[in-house]
């Protein structure tokens, strides 16, 4: 290359840098321009009515798929509940030992002669008999099976699949593969701000009900061995997972039809139907006394929801990040009408929204969607808080099945602790809707309520040795206190990121959750009693990590979703 056309081509380099920052400072200008009108979609969503009857008509059929997601979270602990059994008696002792509980006297002192006392004298041992040779007891292993007690939870797959004593372990696949297909959301969450929330919210629920259609007319109505249709259920257990995807794509939507003064409002009425959901699944599982037949009912329910996704509107502010001004257009018109607010209340302002957008570049320079995504997931302030966000739903998801689990294994009624439990949980909902809407904002209030739950879950271990009613009520405290937490980051975390990356952002963030969910079932099936304690004082330890680190987020309170981010490569005010 000459001199000269080295020199023409540093020309032209120098000149599209020009171009480049004559764009972005026009879109500055722009951005500036709308700050100082104060026009933006936020307020014209409060002009259009931004919680009115078209509000709460679509929240309603939507909370439908947050009850969805209560029924199948706690589907595991009646599903595959662990019921009270003993080892089976030699046949050559009696042989129609068919019931856990002894039938007659004789029975009795048979059970008594072959099968140890726990400690405590109340129950059998679980999973040893005695083998008796040469006048000699020798304690072995359960050699004729196990009977369970049918009387509380009925018949569950852990009977079935006898997953107890050196197979307990097993049965916590079940819960593992319903909460690994949460990190489907690493890609649906990356698609739905692709290509709508909408859209991806019908895909997701037609794969979730077909799958679990077609796995439970086998298991139904195929004979197999147990260990196909274990393989079978994980399927079906992995498709009702994304039911996960579907309450995360759905409480995004819910928030981005408001303005920002009712987004906390909007997405705890999302987790008080989620309680219901608790509240559902425990009436199921009193009902139906099978596993099968629980699975049949929480599908049914799914199925009754599913013709509302035709009239499920769009996100306005996904159709704004998308510059789809014609169709973000006619979703306002359509909330405005609903709403019973006349043209005069809002359009004009919608025009001089729309005069103030930037405008592309003639020059070709223009940043695509795309690149803006990329963009900002790869600035270093949102990797940090991509970092520090999935910490914090890792740990407070941990806790929250933790303590779920520690309360349905306590010594009271199953269905009884369940409802307890989401009346509790209704509450801490309910308190941090009131908090995050005081001075406190987001941060202060995760603060207060997670180092509540750390104090709860450092006094569980200590006082289940001495006290077992106080042990339920600093439980039920912790479900409260965790469950407030729980409810204050779904709410936080989307405000963290704008509209292009929020949907992408939350699926990582709610990804990381899920290990926290996976790990609960396995610790809860492999821990022993007497190492339990450590387990609450591990992530007792890691929440007030957690709590350090959300000193460095910023406060959301008031801030409007609708922002939109310096796109240019080294600057992302986000």
């Amino acid at each position: 290359m000459s001199g000269e056309d080295s020199e023409i081509e540093s020309i032209h380099t120098d000149i599209n840098k020009n171009n480049l920052q004559v764009d972005q400072i026009d879109i500055n200008r722009s951005l500036s321009s709308l700050a100082t009108t104060g026009i933006s979609l936020d307020n014209i969503l409060r002009k259009c009515g931004d919680f009115g009857r078209f509000q709460i008509l679509h929240y309603i059929f939507m909370n439908w798929i947050s009850m969805s997601f209560g029924i199948i979270s706690f589907y595991y602990v009646f599903g595959a509940a662990e019921p009270d059994h003993r080892c089976r008696l030699p046949n050559n002792i009696w042989p129609d030992d068919t019931q856990y509980n002894p039938i007659n006297h004789t029975h009795e002192l048979y059970i008594n002669n072959y099968i140890p006392k726990t400690k405590d004298g109340k129950t059998w041992e679980k999973c040893i008999v005695y083998k008796i040779e040469n006048q000699t007891n020798t304690l072995i292993n359960c050699p004729n099976g196990w009977i369970y007690d049918r009387s509380i939870f009925g018949h569950t797959f852990t009977e079935e699949a006898n997953f107890v004593c050196q197979n307990k372990s097993h049965k916590s696949w079940l819960a593992t593969a319903l909460q690994f297909s949460g990190f489907s959301l690493l890609i649906i969450g990356s698609l739905a701000d692709k290509y709508g929330r909408k859209k991806m919210t019908v895909i997701v629920t037609i794969v979730l009900f077909l799958t679990c259609l077609i796995t439970q007319i086998i298991m139904q109505w195929i004979p197999m061995t147990v260990n196909t249709k274990f393989i079978i259920l994980l399927l079906n257990q992995f498709a009702s997972g994304l039911i996960t995807a579907n309450y995360s794509l759905v409480f995004i939507l819910m928030l981005e039809l408001t303005s920002s003064a009712h987004t906390s409002f909007a997405g705890n009425l999302s987790f008080i139907s989620y309680t219901i959901g608790e509240v559902i699944i425990t009436l199921f599982a009193y009902l139906t006394r099978h596993w099968q037949l629980l699975k049949w009912a929480n599908l049914i329910f799914i199925a009754l929801g599913i013709p509302y996704l035709y009239f499920m509107p769009e996100s306005p502010l996904y159709m704004y990040a998308k510059r789809r001004y014609n169709e973000l257009e006619h979703i306002l018109r359509r909330i405005a009408n609903q709403n019973g607010r006349q043209e005069t209340d809002w359009y004009s302002y919608y025009q001089d929204f729309l005069q103030n957008q930037p405008k592309k570049s003639s020059r070709g320079n223009t940043v695509t969607s795309f690149q803006q995504s990329v963009n900002l997931l790869t600035n270093r302030k949102t990797i940090i808080k991509l970092l520090i966000t999935s910490l914090i739903g890792f740990t407070t998801t941990l806790i929250y099945f933790q303590i779920s689990y520690g309360l349905a294994a306590l010594d009271i009624s199953p269905y009884l602790g369940i409802l307890l439990g989401a009346v509790v949980e209704a509450a801490g909902y309910i308190t941090s809707s009131v908090l995050i809407s005081t001075r406190l904002g987001r941060k202060g209030s995760f603060i207060i309520m997670m180092s509540l739950t750390i104090l709860c879950i450092l006094l569980i271990p200590i006082i289940t040795k001495y006290n077992s009613i106080a042990t339920i009520f600093i439980a039920q405290f912790g479900k409260y206190s965790i469950s407030g937490t729980t409810a204050i980051t779904w709410i936080f975390v989307p405000e963290l990121f704008p509209t292009s990356i929020r949907s992408t952002a939350n699926g990582f963030f709610l990804a990381l959750c899920r290990f926290g969910a996976i790990l609960t079932p396995i610790l809860n099936a492999s821990v022993s009693k007497e190492y339990t304690s450590y387990t609450f004082y591990a992530s007792s330890i890691l929440a007030f990590i957690v709590v350090l680190f959300s000193l460095l987020l910023p406060e959301t309170k008031g801030k409007p979703m609708d922002d939109v981010p310096d796109y240019s490569r080294n600057k992302i005010d986000i």
